[in-house]
């Protein structure tokens, strides 16, 4: 029963209505919030977790856990494993991965493109695309050489680092939510480094990077347009810095340009409405 501030005050007529708390949304929202942050924990390095290390890792006691996780599992999101006390993501997540619009088509697309400048370049090959406030990897093609450079699918990274983000940021300089939402943490400096890498790419064509998210990584990234010109995904070679100088760096470039230039062309041809006359 709803009880107001003043004791002995009857509930107004509009709550009595609706039957509802004032912070109910609130509430609500704060649950769901949880219940996400409990799904985020699980990664590729930590498929499978218990009650007292997702507890741990998200400040919530263990009964909260428990419940949250109680509800996942009704609902698919979360399997159980009685064996180990341990949970992992369950079929769900597969299933609402496969609804997410244009990716499953997008990574179609660029595949033969990937799979061409491996062979092409010999190096890792990924396809990245902004998810919320960081950068994601959707695809990969990891190099056929023994010693290589792998992002990882589905595996996230800052927005403000690495020759993909320079490449998801091309627009952001214009489109400033974005520009914000990545820089936010930065010191003025680096926020100014960053802007100059990114003026560079779009005089250029493509970004480059050493060591900014792995140490002994190198990679050079180029963005993906889609059909109204905005930047929709980044095209990435990456490998040992080793085998990166200025002047393989520059070649690779050229051919990621040659490659983001064909997924283009199919892109349009994919999405683009046909002639007037066809209709």
């Amino acid at each position: 029963m709803d009880v107001s501030p003043t004791a002995g005050r009857a509930p107004s007529r509009a709550r009595q209505r609706s039957g509802a708390r004032p912070d109910a949304a609130a509430s609500t929202s704060g649950a769901v919030d949880r219940a996400l942050a409990v799904l985020c924990t699980f990664s590729r390095e930590s498929p499978s977790l218990g009650i007292t290390e997702i507890s741990a890792r998200l400040g919530l006691t263990k009964s909260t856990v428990h419940r949250l996780l109680q509800t996942l599992v009704a609902r698919g999101m979360v399997a159980q494993d009685p064996a180990q006390r341990s949970y992992a993501l369950g079929y769900r997540v597969l299933a609402l991965a496969q609804a997410v619009p244009g990716e499953a088509n997008l990574r179609q697309i660029c595949r033969p493109h990937m799979q061409w400048l491996r062979s092409v370049t010999l190096e890792t090959i990924g396809l990245h695309v902004v998810a919320g406030d960081v950068r994601m990897c959707l695809d990969e093609i990891e190099s056929p050489q023994s010693l290589r450079m792998a992002a990882g699918v589905g595996r996230c990274f800052p927005l403000a680092t690495g020759a993909a983000s320079k490449a998801l940021l091309a627009d952001g300089l214009a489109q400033g939510d974005l520009w914000r939402r990545a820089t936010a943490a930065l010191s003025a400096g680096r926020r100014e480094w960053l802007r100059k890498e990114v003026e560079e790419l779009n005089r250029r064509g493509f970004a480059t990077s050493v060591g900014e998210t792995v140490a002994g990584s190198a990679s050079v990234a180029a963005p993906i347009h889609g059909a109204d010109g905005a930047v929709i995904a980044a095209l990435s070679v990456a490998g040992p810095a080793s085998r990166f100088d200025a002047a393989t760096a520059s070649q690779h470039g050229a051919v990621l340009l040659e490659g983001v230039t064909r997924i283009t062309r199919d892109l349009a041809a994919a999405y683009l409405l046909p002639p007037a006359s066809a209709r």
